[in-house]
């Protein structure tokens, strides 16, 4: 038997991660690249806090069938940015740790200067 989710179970998904108290709603960033499929953190996170974000359902195919968070993160010093990440807890520390990386993703350099900010949207799209 071949068994899919249908597209209103692809919006169940996405209304219950939203609705989730603990879902990844935290954004980090760092100065790596490539963390492991496994890692739960990122390869050299950065010393800002973890910034809670605002999350929604999104349409990328079909309704409802992508979770987004949007987040914006303020440079306390220069850096150059290659990776962020969403958890599910603010985590303490400098730089921040705890809780569980749930979405990661690296890119080219962002060179900042202090007091300059990067707006995140994270889209993870169910199909």
């Amino acid at each position: 038997m071949v068994s899919r989710v249908q597209n209103s179970g692809l919006a169940n998904i996405t209304a219950a991660w939203h609705a989730y108290a603990s879902r990844p709603l935290f954004a980090g960033w760092g100065t790596g690249s490539g963390a492991a499929a496994s890692a739960n953190d990122m390869t050299t996170p950065a010393a800002e806090s973890r910034v809670s974000g605002t999350s929604s359902q999104q349409t990328t195919t079909v309704a409802n069938d992508t979770f987004r968070v949007v987040s914006t993160i303020v440079a306390t010093g220069s850096r150059a940015i290659t990776e962020a990440a969403l958890f599910d807890a603010a985590g303490t520390g400098n730089p921040p740790s705890g809780g569980n990386m749930c979405v990661y993703g690296d890119f080219s350099v962002i060179n900042l200067a202090a007091d300059d900010s990067i707006a995140f949207t994270f889209d993870v799209a169910f199909s």
